[in-house]
């Protein structure tokens, strides 16, 4: 059911690394996923996988693990975030991977969609110091929609709606896509509650909750706008440098 939308969305995820460097040692993890959204670098995940890293660490990227990983983890750049709604778009200088097809409206309760991150990530390093992340692999969970969702908990708002199922830790801030490959939003929580019963303790239930793209247009607009910003002065550079080599010419 999935094959063929799996094979959209794969070769757009990535892990997020942390990494802290205390003198000779040095500890790398995963604390969530990521997705790109545009051909520019952009990409999205939760707040929260940025923010609830060990204090001190690095954030970093490394690709398309584990299909494409890159010989060195290079920086990640902040572009727009938003604590309350848990949400952070950043962007990466080199090796960006292709865009996913956003749903920028609500998603109908029954839609059939998929979660996807990296959870369990096994990290190891080579006798020569090299970081192995071979064995950081892509999970992917079907599940659906059963109902809209406006969720205030724990200082955070979300909008969107929430899955039957929840994700595993690592695939926080994945992209929940249907079954054509469309991601309708960004996997950011689980929400608990308790449902008193005659006799007997609560019945605890947990359901994922995922914030949709309907509800962060605002930012989107930002990434647009700083998008238009660089190619603004990417051409102010290029008309520069063809300016400085026209004057130099005129001199000779």
């Amino acid at each position: 059911m999935y094959q063929n939308s799996i094979s959209l969305i794969r070769g757009s995820i990535f892990p997020i690394f942390f990494q802290i460097i205390q003198g000779a040692n040095r500890s790398v993890g995963v604390s969530g996923t990521g997705f790109f959204i545009d051909n520019q670098g952009h990409f999205i995940t939760a707040n929260h996988v940025i923010t609830d890293v060990p204090a001190g660490a690095q954030i970093l990227y490394a690709g398309n693990v584990p299909i494409i990983i890159q010989p060195q983890l290079s920086e990640i750049h902040h572009v727009v975030s938003d604590h309350v709604r848990d949400i952070y778009i950043g962007r990466v200088d080199q090796n960006a991977l292709p865009p996913v097809t956003l749903f920028n409206q609500r998603t109908p309760v029954g839609t059939s969609i998929c979660l996807c991150g990296y959870p369990l990530a096994q990290i190891s390093f080579d006798p020569n110091g090299a970081l192995n992340v071979s064995n950081v692999r892509q999970y992917w969970q079907p599940t659906f929609a059963i109902d809209g969702a406006h969720i205030n908990a724990h200082g955070r708002t979300y909008d969107g709606f929430i899955t039957q199922d929840t994700s595993l830790r690592g695939m926080s801030g994945g992209p929940v896509f249907d079954v054509s490959g469309r991601v309708h939003g960004i996997d950011v929580a689980t929400w608990t509650r308790n449902i008193p019963q005659q006799n007997g303790p609560d019945m605890v239930v947990n359901n994922g909750v995922v914030v949709g793209f309907h509800s962060i247009q605002d930012l989107l607009q930002q990434v647009s706008n700083n998008q238009a910003h660089i190619t603004r002065k990417n051409k102010d550079s290029s008309l520069l440098k063809r300016l400085r080599k026209w004057l130099f010419k005129k001199q000779e």
